[in-house]
């Protein structure tokens, strides 16, 4: 019998060209098919970031960390003659297209699992992901929910009414509900109990030793680089600042930013230092993504954690940790919540600052490389072309 859904001829997306989606829900190596196609998310993940961070950085060049707090006054007001204008607008595009990032993962990684079916479930279950979890992580989560969810789906449906039309559309709909419920339900009430209670552990922190404060700011800012922990440790520190602005609190806005800046920054040197062990995509991306560590822009180290979580997080969060911890010993200030190298103007001890990220990115670009020289070798992409023909031989002599 034929497949039902063949895609090795075409290369739309990158688990096209590595014939490990689509109906593998049985199959024995599912984990390491998952890994593989996930691997090559960066082409898109990628892409994506590129353009919000890209837009966002030239928001700051154009218009300082000032323009994110008059945006909506210049979009409104200002006229289009006027730089300031012009970075109002990016700094509103960057923003929404980094708000895409948990849907967009969702809709991607619920294709990898079950095929074209399995993209709207996977987007509008990211799109409720965004409010409790956030971030590539609850991009994940509603991908994987989406994607098993519409497998399992679509064979009950075929064995009830196997010629039938009505699951074209129920399928997705039952997946989508399934998702959205679990999420709901489920998932996201645990993850707002997780952030509520740092919420409440962290100003009883600041009471105690500073190494250990920044140690912890460290450690939530790398986490799940913007999802809700990371924000809720940026929310703390910006609260402070905009409330009770003292020394105390610019140094954990300074210790927050710092550990924020490490990830992209980091990852861009890796793939310098020893590119063999990365894609040629991420290999391709790092020569940007240093850009979003400099402006505090974490999300730009997503599209490598996407692809590697379990080696890229562990290195982000090591990084981040030595950088808080230094950041908060040294007692460097920052005035402004956000901006990066942008906001100097408001950051004090700049050189004791620099020293803090520097260590972290040197911690995680050593362990991330570590980490990922104990795998075999990144397969090169005329492998992933010879796994096709290997597949498409298969699936001849099955038909």
């Amino acid at each position: 019998m034929s497949h039902p859904e063949n895609r090795t001829t075409c290369t739309a997306l990158p688990m096209d060209r590595d014939p490990i989606s689509g109906n593998h829900l049985g199959d024995r190596s599912i984990v390491v098919r998952f890994g593989r196609w996930l691997a090559g998310s960066t082409h898109y993940a990628g892409a994506l970031v590129a353009i919000g961070g890209l837009l966002t950085f030239l928001a700051y060049a154009v218009g300082g960390v000032e323009v994110a707090a008059n945006a909506g006054t210049l979009l409104n007001d200002g006229p289009l003659t006027q730089a300031d204008s012009w970075a109002a607008l990016m700094i509103q595009t960057g923003a929404s297209a980094l708000l895409m990032l948990t849907p967009v993962v969702g809709g991607y990684v619920a294709y990898g699992i079950a095929g074209r079916q399995g993209i709207l479930p996977g987007a509008i279950g990211g799109v409720v992901a965004m409010v409790s979890i956030g971030g590539f992580l609850g991009g994940i989560t509603a991908g994987v929910l989406a994607g098993v969810t519409t497998a399992v789906a679509r064979r009950i449906s075929g064995r009830l009414a196997p010629r039938g039309t009505v699951s074209i559309a129920l399928v997705p709909a039952v997946a989508t509900a399934v998702t959205a419920a679990v999420i709901f339900e489920l998932v996201g009430p645990r993850v707002s109990a997780l952030v509520d209670a740092l919420h409440n552990a962290l100003p009883p922190l600041t009471w105690g030793s500073g190494t250990v404060l920044g140690l912890v700011l460290g450690l939530l800012v790398t986490a799940d680089l913007s999802g809700a922990i990371s924000k809720a440790a940026i929310a703390f520190a910006a609260t402070g600042v905009q409330v009770a602005p003292n020394s105390l609190n610019f140094t954990i806005m300074a210790t927050v930013m710092a550990a924020g800046m490490v990830p992209p920054m980091a990852l861009s040197l890796a793939t310098l230092v020893r590119g063999s062990v990365f894609t040629p995509a991420e290999r391709s991306y790092g020569k940007v993504s240093w850009l979003f560590g400099a402006a505090f822009i974490p999300e730009g180290a997503v599209p490598f954690a996407l692809a590697d979580p379990l080696r890229v997080l562990p290195a982000t969060l090591a990084g981040g940790a030595a950088t808080g911890t230094l950041t908060m010993t040294f007692g460097s200030t920052m005035t402004s919540t956000i901006g990066g190298v942008f906001a100097i103007g408001h950051l004090g001890s700049p050189l004791l600052f620099a020293g803090a990220v520097a260590v972290g990115v040197l911690v995680t670009a050593g362990t991330v490389v570590g980490l990922k020289s104990l795998r075999r070798a990144v397969p090169a992409e005329t492998d992933a072309r010879a796994a096709i023909r290997r597949t498409t031989k298969v699936d001849a002599a099955i038909a």
